[in-house]
């Protein structure tokens, strides 16, 4: 493979960085609808929404190469923890961010903490309100830049640079705030990111790297599109629109999830596929499509996505792979709601949620069957 990838993105990373003052973008997922906390903390124990809609402490860990074909590829992980605490009115999220540029170029780790308060405003709807606090680090390995001074026309990069090493880290705090309404079917939030701007800078000195703030504006519902004793089908809509400085971006598609019925009562299984498009608003320029497959069970969601670049440089890059696994806490309720045959009688077709979420109610979003025949018993069980 030419080399000529990794030095222009080595140059552009120097580029960017000694401009004196930088607007940074954010690590982005292309699951984002798997990474709940990563959009905004307002999602921290929001139980009976798209995605959790069973009662369940949840780990969800993400992992994402983008443009693996180049050797200055991009590396994202992460991984965050949340729940709903009855006592605190509202869920707790932990959440770890790592992302790595240039192999190694440059680096940044960030440790962050949300509260999420939770409310009910009308039957069947919930207000969310969130902060979260965070602390970051960055690193640039100046021992990986390449610049002008060493390179020999003929043989390349050679010489050694004249240029003066200047700092190389940097660490701080960051804010973010969100807000959202939803039902079990329909979600709309905002959030704010960067509130304090900070200061971002790995070139040492007086120079800065402010982060401007970030605003980002989220929908998403649930369509059913068959419910019979065999299949039930739904569509899961969503789009995501962030403004960040003088950039706008956006993230739309759908998933289609399909769960097949067993007579048996076996524990439930659903699968989903789902198409995305991501691209800048009010421009000419076009991000990348996604396709997405995935899993979920009583234990777990498994998901795979693979970006395909429209850019100029689509045959060099690679794209972009994306693995997300969740782990949920296997509580009494997610083993009913996910295994009828082992307690099929809490389920039927009412609310699930009870008055002021101090307890499950009568219980049958997703779960109106059982054998055959639809459900009609039920009981109310704490949690």
């Amino acid at each position: 493979m030419s080399p000529r990838p990794t030095i222009q993105l080595i140059l552009f990373l120097f580029a960017a960085i000694a401009a004196g003052t930088v607007r940074g973008q954010d690590p982005e997922y292309t699951q984002f609808f798997n990474n709940p906390i990563h959009v905004s903390p307002a999602y921290a124990g929001a139980y009976g929404i798209q995605g959790n809609v069973v009662p369940a402490p949840r780990v969800v860990s993400s992992h994402r190469n983008q443009w693996p074909a180049m050797s200055g590829a991009f590396v994202t992980s992460g991984i965050t923890f949340d729940r709903y605490i009855r006592a605190l009115h509202g869920g707790l999220a932990f959440r770890v961010l790592k992302d790595d540029a240039g192999r190694g170029t440059l680096s940044s780790l960030q440790l962050a903490t949300a509260y999420n308060y939770r409310t009910k405003i009308a039957e069947g709807w919930y207000l969310n309100l969130a902060l979260e606090a965070a602390y970051f680090q960055r690193h640039l390995d100046w021992s990986k830049l390449s610049f002008r001074d060493m390179i020999d026309p003929s043989q390349g990069f050679i010489f050694t640079t004249q240029d003066i090493y200047r700092g190389g880290f940097v660490r701080g705090s960051d804010f973010r705030a969100g807000g959202m309404v939803h039902s079990k079917k329909w979600t709309f939030g905002i959030v704010g990111s960067h509130l304090n701007e900070p200061n971002e800078s790995v070139a040492g000195g007086t120079s800065t790297s402010i982060v401007p703030i970030k605003l980002t504006a989220h929908a998403a519902g649930t369509i059913l599109v068959t419910d019979k004793p065999t299949l039930e089908s739904n569509l899961h809509p969503q789009v995501i629109f962030h403004t960040q400085g003088d950039q706008r971006h956006f993230n739309a598609g759908a998933n289609f999830d399909m769960e097949p019925r067993s007579s048996n009562g076996s524990t439930r299984k659903i699968f989903s596929l789902g198409m995305w498009y991501r691209g800048l608003a009010a421009q000419h320029y076009r991000d990348a499509f996604m396709v997405y497959a995935g899993v979920e069970t009583v234990g777990f969601k498994f998901g795979y996505s693979y970006d395909l670049t429209f850019s100029q440089l689509t045959p060099a890059t690679g794209g972009a792979h994306e693995i997300n696994l969740t782990f949920y806490f296997m509580s009494n309720i997610r083993k009913r709601f996910f295994c009828p045959d082992c307690d099929w009688h809490i389920l039927n077709t009412d609310s699930w949620i009870g008055g002021g979420e101090q307890r499950l109610g009568r219980f049958g979003d997703r779960s109106q069957w059982w054998n055959g025949q639809r459900i009609k018993r039920s009981r109310r069980i704490q949690y």
